[in-house]
C-alpha cells in the first residue's frame, strides 16, 4: 500500500515492504494519476524521445541470451571433438548401421583415418578435464579481482582459435591433439566460476533460477545441435568441417559478448529506469570486483562449511555423468550397436534438447514455488536434485543392460530430460549460499569436474568395444550418481552462511549510504530508514517517479 502526497518538488511515500496490488516503480498511484499510470503501464515496454519511440529490451534478457549462445558453443567443442573422433580413428567402424546414406567424403581428399587407438582418443578428453580442473579456483579468484564478462569472452577466444588449430594440425601428430586439449580445458575452466559472478550481478532475486536455468540451458542444447551439425558436417563435407565452423563461431561469439556485455547493472550506461528499479529492490548487492574484495574472502568459512562439500560432491557427480553422455555415450552407440557417425550423431542430438527444455521450466517452477512461499529455498533445491539427478542416475543404471538401440535411445531421451531439473538446483546454490563469493564458491566446487576427468579415465582403461565393458562403466557412473543425489538431500543447503554475510553487510557506510555494488543502479544515495512497524519512509523527487502531463503528452 502506498500513500502519495504530491508538492511542487517531491513525492513522499509510505509502502509496506509486502505491498501488493497495481504499481508502477513499485508505488502504487492514486485516483488523482490513475489515468496516467494506466497509459504508462500499456507503454512500460516502449521508450520515447522528442522525435522516436523504441521498444525497450532488459539489458539482463540480453545477457541471459548472449550467455545461452556462448555456453551453446562453448560446450559444443567438447561434443564437436568427440564427433571427429569417431569418425578419424580407424578402430571404429564408420560403415555400420545407419538410418542415413554412407558417408560421402570416404576415400576422398576430404577424407581423413587415422591410426590411432580409441583409448588415445579418452586420454585426449582426460587431458582436456586435467586442464579444466586446474583454471576453476583460479577462475573464480580471477573473476572477483578483475572483470568476469571479460574472463568468459576471452576463455571462448582462446578454445575458438584451438579448434582451428586441430583442424588444420591435429593430423600431424597426437601430441598437439594432446596439447591443444590441454590448453582448451584450462582456458575453458574459468568459464562458469565467471558466469557465476555475472549471475550474481544480473539475476534478481526472485528470477535467479529461472536465469540461471535460461543461461545454463545453452550447455545442455549444444551437445544437441553440436551432435547434428557436426555429424553431417564430418560425414558429408569434410573431416575437419565440424572444427572449422565451431573454431570461428567461438571467435565471433566472443567479441560480440565482450563488446556488449557489462560486469554489473550499474556499469551499463543505458539500463531503463523501470529495470534500474528491479535492482534496487531486488539486486544482490554485491561489491564490484577488486583488490579489496579479493583480500577478504572468507577461506576458512568456505572450506568448513557442509553445504559447500555436499555441492563439491554433486559437482564431482554431476561432471562424472555429464563427461559420459557426452564423450563416452555416441561411443557407447558405436560399440555396443554398431551404428556410423552420421546416425550417431542424429540420435543424440534429442536428449539435450529434452534437457534444455526442462532446464527452462525448472528454473520458472521453482522461482514460482520460492516466491509464493509453497517451499523453502532449501527444499526447492533439495527438490530439483532429487528428481532430475536422481532420474538420471536411474537411467545410466537401466542402460547398462538394455540391448537395443531404439530402447536405449528413447530411456536416454526421458532420462537427461528430466535431469533439466536439477539445474534449479546445484547451478544456482553458490549463488544462495555466498552471492558475494560466488563465483569463488563456483571454482571450489568446480573443482568436481575430477569426476570427468575420472570418469574418461576410467572409460579409456575399461573399454573393450563390447556390451560387458559398457555395463561395468554405466553401473558405476549411476552408483556415483545416486550417492551424490542422497548426500544432497541430507546436507545440502540454499540459505546464505554466516561466514558470508560481513562484506555483503558493509556494503552501507556508517553515514548510511550504501557503496558502489554490482546489484544497486543508485545515481545518487537515498537515504532510506525503516520505522518499527516495518514501513518505509522515502523522499524522492516527484519526476523521478512519474513524469509531468507536458512530458507525458509531448511523448504520446
Amino acid at each position: 500500500m502506498c500513500t502519495q502526497h504530491r508538492s511542487s518538488s517531491e513525492l513522499m511515500c509510505t509502502r509496506h515492504r509486502h505491498s501488493s496490488g497495481k504499481s508502477f516503480g513499485g508505488l502504487q498511484t492514486s485516483a488523482a494519476t490513475h489515468g496516467i499510470s494506466q497509459a504508462i503501464k500499456l507503454l512500460r515496454f516502449i521508450e520515447c524521445d522528442a522525435v522516436n519511440c523504441t521498444m525497450m529490451w532488459p539489458k539482463r534478457a540480453t545477457v541471459v541470451l548472449l550467455a545461452f549462445f556462448g555456453f551453446l558453443i562453448i560446450f559444443g567443442f567438447r561434443t564437436v571433438f568427440t564427433m571427429v573422433m569417431v569418425y578419424v580413428i580407424k578402430d571404429n567402424d564408420n560403415d555400420g548401421v545407419t538410418l542415413f546414406k554412407e558417408c560421402t567424403i570416404n576415400g576422398t581428399a576430404f577424407d581423413l583415418q587415422l591410426d590411432w587407438s580409441v583409448a588415445t582418443s579418452q586420454y585426449f578428453n582426460t587431458a582436456y578435464f586435467v586442464g579444466y580442473v586446474i583454471t576453476q579456483l583460479p577462475g573464480g579468484f580471477l573473476a572477483i579481482r578483475f572483470y568476469p564478462t571479460k574472463l568468459f569472452g576471452g576463455a571462448i577466444f582462446i578454445s575458438g582459435l584451438g579448434f582451428l588449430n586441430l583442424a588444420f594440425f591435429m593430423k600431424y601428430s597426437p601430441i598437439i591433439a594432446f596439447a591443444t586439449r590441454f590448453l582448451q580445458g584450462l582456458a575453458e575452466g574459468v568459464c562458469q566460476p565467471a558466469m557465476s559472478s555475472v549471475v550474481s550481478a544480473w539475476a534478481p532475486k526472485s528470477e535467479r533460477a529461472r536465469i540461471v536455468g535460461f543461461s545454463y540451458s545453452g550447455i545442455y542444447l549444444s551437445a544437441s545441435l553440436a551432435s547434428v551439425l557436426s555429424g553431417a558436417a564430418t560425414c558429408y563435407v569434410s573431416w575437419n568441417a565440424g572444427l572449422l565452423l565451431y573454431g570461428c563461431l567461438g571467435i565471433v561469439m566472443s567479441l560480440v559478448w565482450i563488446c556488449t556485455v557489462y560486469d554489473s547493472p550499474s556499469q551499463h550506461p543505458s539500463l531503463s529506469k523501470e529495470e534500474s528499479l528491479i535492482f534496487q529492490k531486488e539486486g544482490s548487492n554485491i561489491r564490484m570486483a577488486s583488490a579489496v574484495v579479493a583480500k577478504r574472502i572468507p577461506w576458512k568459512g568456505i572450506f568448513t562449511s557442509l553445504p559447500v562439500w555436499t555441492l563439491f560432491l554433486t559437482n564431482f557427480a554431476r561432471s562424472w555423468v555429464f563427461a559420459t553422455i557426452v564423450t563416452e555415450i555416441p561411443q557407447y552407440f558405436a560399440d555396443v550397436f554398431g551404428l556410423n557417425v552420421a546416425t550417431i550423431g542424429f540420435l543424440t542430438a534429442f536428449p539435450p534438447i529434452m534437457t534444455s527444455v526442462f532446464v527452462i521450466f525448472s528454473g520458472i517452477l521453482f522461482d514460482k514455488l520460492i516466491k509464493n512461499e509453497k517451499v523453502s529455498v532449501t527444499v526447492g533445491r533439495k527438490m530439483a536434485i532429487l528428481i532430475g539427478f536422481g532420474s538420471e542416475a536411474t537411467t545410466l543404471l537401466a542402460l547398462a543392460f538394455i540391448r537395443n538401440y531404439y530402447a536405449a535411445f528413447v530411456l536416454l531421451v526421458i532420462g537427461e530430460g528430466l535431469a533439466g531439473f536439477a539445474m534449479a538446483g546445484y547451478k544456482v546454490n553458490p549463488v544462495d549460499l555466498a552471492p558475494q563469493y560466488s563465483s569463488i564458491l563456483t571454482g571450489v566446487v568446480r573443482f568436481g569436474v575430477l569426476g570427468a576427468t575420472a570418469s574418461t579415465a576410467l572409460a579409456g582403461s575399461l573399454r573393450q568395444k563390447n556390451a560387458e565393458s559398457w555395463r561395468r562403466i554405466l553401473i558405476i557412473a549411476g552408483s556415483v550418481h545416486w550417492l551424490a543425489v542422497v548426500s544432497y538431500v541430507i546436507f545440502g543447503s540454499g540459505k546464505q552462511q554466516p561466514w558470508a554475510q560481513s562484506s555483503y553487510m558493509n556494503l552501507v557506510t556508517p553515514n548510511g549510504e550504501p557503496q558502489k555494488t554490482y546489484g544497486s543502479t543508485l545515481k545518487t544515495p537515498e537515504k532510506v530508514k525503516p520505522d518499527m512497524n516495518g514501513l518505509v519512509h522515502c523522499t524522492r523527487n516527484a519526476s523521478d517517479i512519474i513524469p509531468s502531463s507536458s512530458e507525458y503528452s509531448k511523448n504520446i
